[in-house]
């Protein structure tokens, strides 16, 4: 099978959303696909190779909102040239970084002559989240908004959710929770669109023993007998960090943070605050970032993972811990069914963190791994999305 695929956060930072498209990627190349990726990059960060894959980067947007006006006009026009030359089987497209391409899809409908042209390839939609309801559930929580999300960023960004959602032979959504947006504030067409949920490197993230584990939390810094709470990732608002190291204060003095990601410059400078005026140092390491590679090395060292988040789509964070048998506590999305070992919280305030903290511990909650790193395997998830592109004809 040739494939297209864009996406944008393609790993040279592996920031956002980027171990989930390379780890896809490899996967369906081991298995003899040709595949090509059309993906955003930084000079001097750049995109990682994966054998037999052709890379064509992008330039990334300089200035946040501006994708739409740079990077995305970049990408239709290799997208458009490419095609002339190259006949793929499958384009799979995952968020708003094609835009232009979608709006394109959409004209093309009117003119008979392209047609065959251009819809010749079954076209996929990825959908990590849905615009309308981050913005929604930013408003419902008073959370601030800049001035260039509410007036450019999100009108355009809903913009490509509607456009992709008409023009695509399919839709995939990772969660259940983004559908069900999608259907009330697009009205979606559920006939084609399906839920895959992300999935998970098992052989990156998996269980160490006892020993292992004890070692690796004596080289971090902390004792056999406390308790070590893991938040790591791109830190913004909207996953209440500073409401995690606020429930320290509910917690007895052996129960300890460890933060791993940086922040814009005001929240980041908010999380300082919020550890030094709390008299919460001595309780708090914060590291900057950690690559992909070294994650594993921090999860296998903790005791639970939490991300009390105002909105996510399925958030790769919750199921690396999982993997590595950390029991996870999460809001802002929902399983498609439920896991063991993961705990949805319905109160994020410090108090209510703290409350579902000493419960998932106290209890000894754990994931069943064996189950849950078959599911979740990228193996798994790949081949619920190689179905979806051999059934999606039929919903032309």
């Amino acid at each position: 099978m040739r494939i297209l695929r864009i996406f944008y956060d393609w790993p040279g930072d592996w920031s956002g959303l980027a171990p989930a498209g390379y780890e896809m990627t490899k996967e369906q190349a081991n298995r003899g696909h040709k595949i090509t990726i059309m993906c955003g990059f930084w000079k001097k960060v750049p995109p990682t190779k994966i054998k037999d894959v052709n890379i064509i980067p992008i330039f990334r947007e300089l200035l946040p909102g501006t994708i739409y006006f740079t990077s995305s006009i970049f990408l239709f026009f290799y997208y458009f040239l490419w095609r002339n030359t190259f006949k793929v089987d499958v384009i799979h497209s995952h968020g708003h970084f094609a835009i232009w391409i979608y709006l394109y899809r959409k004209l093309v409908r009117r003119i008979n002559y392209l047609k065959s042209f251009e819809y010749e390839p079954v076209f996929i939609t990825h959908f990590h989240n849905t615009f309308k309801g981050r913005w929604e559930a930013l408003k419902r929580e008073g959370k601030r908004i800049s001035w260039v999300s509410e007036k450019i960023s999100y009108p355009l960004g809903v913009l490509s959710d509607k456009w992709a959602l008409e023009t695509s032979d399919q839709c995939i959504f990772v969660s259940e929770n983004l559908l069900l947006e999608a259907i009330k504030y697009y009205s979606a067409d559920i006939k084609k669109c399906k839920i895959v949920e992300n999935g998970v490197n098992i052989d990156l993230f998996k269980p160490v023993s006892p020993i292992e584990k004890s070692k690796t939390k004596s080289e971090l810094g902390f004792d056999d007998l406390d308790k070590l709470i893991i938040n790591y990732g791109k830190m913004v608002p909207r996953k209440n960090i500073t409401n995690i190291i606020l429930a320290l204060k509910y917690l007895p003095q052996n129960y300890k943070l460890l933060l791993i990601g940086d922040a814009p410059f005001g929240y980041e400078q908010e999380i300082i605050n919020t550890i030094t005026d709390n008299l919460l140092v001595k309780r708090v390491k914060k590291y900057p970032s950690a690559k992909y590679y070294d994650v594993p090395v921090f999860l296998q060292a903790s005791d639970v993972f939490v991300l009390p988040s105002s909105f996510e789509g399925m958030p790769k964070v919750v199921l690396e811990a999982l993997s590595t048998n950390i029991p996870a506590i999460y809001s802002g999305f929902n399983f498609k069914e439920d896991v063991q070992g993961s705990c949805y919280l319905e109160d994020i305030s410090p108090q209510g963190i703290a409350n579902k903290i000493q419960e998932v511990l106290e209890r000894g909650y754990k994931p069943n791994t064996e189950v849950f790193r078959v599911k979740y395997s990228w193996r798994s998830k790949v081949n619920e999305i190689e179905d979806i592109y051999k059934n999606a004809r039929i919903y032309r």
